[in-house]
């Protein structure tokens, strides 16, 4: 292989590994928020623009509670400490209302 063929295909697994990693909630971060608050349910609609993804991406846009878990998680994926950090969603959405 000549240098620009290994830069192309080094690209290309660049963009596919950054790209295949969904920025929706899966089990861990959903038993994450029950851990931290054990008597609600979350739902798709309570962090998200949309209760189901578009078609084309599969992805969820995030409302402002979810936007602030993203913020205050940073780097890492949120946790228990993250949703408690933020708080329960009904008590974000009535500052937000204010």
């Amino acid at each position: 292989m000549n240098k620009l063929t290994k830069i192309i295909y080094g690209f290309l697994f660049l963009a596919v590994l950054t790209w295949s990693v969904p920025a929706s909630a899966n089990m861990s971060q959903i038993k994450a928020y029950k851990e931290a608050f054990a008597d609600t349910k979350p739902k798709c609609i309570d962090c998200h623009k949309d209760e189901r993804p578009k078609k084309d991406d599969g992805q969820h846009d995030p409302n402002d509670y979810g936007a602030a878990v993203i913020k205050a998680a940073g780097t890492d994926k949120p946790s228990v400490d993250t949703y408690n950090k933020v708080g329960k969603i009904e008590d974000f959405l009535k500052k937000v209302s204010k």
